[in-house]
């Protein structure tokens, strides 16, 4: 390494995924951050930018570039550092278009764009070695034929990006990375840690993981938000990153928001499986992290413990997954149940019957009262969705118009939120694994020959098959409590966070006391989750339990179906899957639930 620090390292997160809001440099650059990191790749970025790009516009987000030029010379003066995926599928054109900004305003920069992660040209050797590209959450193998492949770009790691700053670069554009390793590798840098420091590794991966997702460990999405007055706009997370790769979570200085344990725990169980967390640099055990409220504002995280990574790194395919279309119809007053029976066969004799298409889905969201209150909480909307490999099947003319023109023929009060709409390509996300030794990333930097960067973290360790770990149940005893029990939201006593992976969807659940946490252990099985969330019926369940963060997460098998861009169901990203569970009623224990005040706080 060239630079080799103790000191604390600030590390900034400004950008959690494509769209999110633009003045995050201003508030970070005011907080005296030492590094700046931004991610805009959600899995199915790359199909869209594949899209734009195609479109004749950029394959890189653009939207970055945008965001940064006002700030290039601060960022100069100020010596900040600054990493982001934002190259997509063109991490050169975008470097580019810095190099060129820079220019504009007279600004002496280095940029450095990172490439390699790209296999769609070798997709065909891959198969011819053997390479079955097995789905990791199904174990089905793609059908190549009828599915022809439009991005293929693995997870590249933290050490061409820590060859790019070690080259002296002020920016580092990248393509597909991890989204921790963004964090890792300044760290990994600053503080000259080899690639056999898994330990190190581990917790900077945690920090990275933390604030990966901007706002939410600051109290965005956050389940006990009404134990505050307002947190106003979440102001953007700061992990303070130390040599033995602890961290401190806090936030931009003078903004809204709050990081508490509680914030922390919450993000810390989103989008995870079980206790091993593979990334291309280490395996992180969530099952050894600890967290502790450090200060107002501040929440510290240690104890992480890392292992050998395996010698593959995970390769996210993209494909055109078929056609979809929805039409929204409402419908007011009483009998809904028989509104909605004659609906359905109205449906059913205009377009067809729901067996025809690959996949129909109603889904009808509310009403709340159909006596009591105003017109819209007496309104049920009607969604039903539909996707097939057939466009004309679900396009306007076979599917849309068909549906309107119920308009006069169909239950009393009907009426259609939207108009009737063309059907739109739906893009599925396939995650399988690909041999790291198939991968030659390079650093690039305008002057310099390009520097290719090898796997250096020692390989060979256990190959993950995507199986699902079983569960890591702890040994919880079921003591014997009070026969007295009070019928409560299940949100009021404990914390929820969901999330999407490709067609996964993940529920944590947090406790805030150790009662609390064993009488959730005993109670939550996966049959009792399932009891309580009928959506899940039929669907394979898999429960993991972390005592060190009084927390279990349960991975939901196929709930999304095929992935946001081809799932059928309202909420695409299981985002509200969790607040769901929060507004169930359960039968607790009166001892443990404690007072309930203020609409839930304690």
């Amino acid at each position: 390494m060239l630079k080799t620090d103790t000191s604390t390292l600030r590390v900034g997160q400004f950008s959690a995924y494509y769209g999110d809001r633009a003045e995050t440099f201003r508030e970070l650059l005011d907080s005296d951050v030492d590094i700046l990191t931004g991610d805009y790749l959600a899995e199915l970025t790359m199909l869209v930018l594949h899209k734009n790009r195609s479109r004749g516009g950029n394959g890189y987000a653009e939207g970055f570039v945008r965001q940064i030029r006002p700030f290039l010379a601060e960022i100069a003066e100020k010596g900040v550092k600054v990493i982001t995926n934002a190259g997509g599928l063109d991490p050169v054109g975008c470097a580019e278009a810095i190099r060129s900004a820079a220019a504009e305003f007279g600004v002496k920069l280095t940029v450095a764009a990172i490439d390699g992660d790209d296999v769609i040209d070798k997709i065909p050797d891959l198969l011819a070695h053997g390479e079955e590209l097995r789905n990791l959450d199904t174990g089905e193998v793609p059908d190549l034929d009828a599915q022809p492949i439009l991005t293929a770009n693995a997870y590249l790691g933290a050490w061409p990006i820590v060859a790019a700053l070690e080259s002296g670069a002020d920016i580092v554009i990248t393509p597909r990375v991890t989204d921790a390793s963004l964090i890792m590798a300044p760290a990994a840098w600053h503080f000259g840690w080899n690639a056999n420091d898994f330990d190190y590794l581990a917790g900077a991966l945690w920090a990275g993981h933390a604030i990966e997702c901007g706002g939410q460990v600051t109290g965005g999405n956050y389940s006990f938000f009404t134990e505050h007055e307002d947190l106003g706009l979440p102001g953007m997370p700061i992990a303070e990153i130390a040599a033995d790769g602890s961290c401190v979570i806090t936030k931009a200085t003078g903004t809204g928001g709050v990081v508490t344990v509680d914030t922390v725990r919450a993000q810390m169980m989103y989008e995870v499986g079980g206790p091993e967390y593979h990334n291309p640099d280490v395996v992180a055990r969530l099952d050894t992290v600890q967290v502790e409220q450090a200060g107002p504002d501040a929440v510290r995280i240690y104890g992480a413990t890392g292992t050998q990574p395996s010698d593959a790194t995970k390769l996210s395919l993209t494909y055109e997954g078929g056609w979809k279309n929805s039409a929204i119809i409402g419908m007011t007053g009483r009998h809904m149940q028989e509104k909605l029976a004659w609906l359905k066969r109205q449906i059913r004799r205009a377009v067809g019957d729901e067996s025809s298409f690959d996949r129909f889905r109603y889904t009808v969201v509310g009403p709340e009262s159909v006596s009591d209150g105003n017109l819209e909480q007496s309104t049920a909307l009607v969604f039903v969705s539909v996707l097939d490999r057939d466009p004309a099947k679900v396009g306007r003319r076979n599917f849309a118009d068909p549906i309107v023109q119920l308009g006069t023929n169909n239950e009393p009060g009907l009426f259609f939120a939207v108009p009737p709409q063309r059907e739109k390509l739906a893009g599925v996300q396939w995650p399988c694994l690909v041999p790291k030794s198939v991968l030659h990333p390079r650093v690039l930097i305008s002057g310099l020959d390009p520097i290719e960067v090898e796997w250096t973290a020692a390989t060979g360790g256990a190959r993950a098959d995507g199986a699902a770990l079983s569960s890591t149940d702890a040994d919880i005893a079921d003591r014997d409590w009070s026969q007295k029990t009070v019928n409560v939201a299940f949100g009021d006593v404990y914390g929820t966070r969901s999330g999407d992976k490709a067609g996964l969807a993940n529920l944590g659940v947090w406790a805030r006391t150790t009662e609390q946490f064993e009488w959730l252990v005993n109670y939550l099985t996966v049959d009792e989750l399932t009891s309580l969330l009928q959506e899940l019926e039929g669907l394979r369940v898999v429960r993991h339990v972390y005592p060190n963060l009084q927390a279990m997460n349960f991975v939901v098998y196929g709930y999304l179906e095929d992935g946001v861009g081809a799932c059928t169901r309202l909420d695409n990203q299981a985002k509200g899957l969790g607040e769901y569970l929060g507004s169930r009623i359960v039968e607790i224990p009166s001892e443990i639930v404690g007072a309930i005040e203020n609409g839930g706080a304690r």
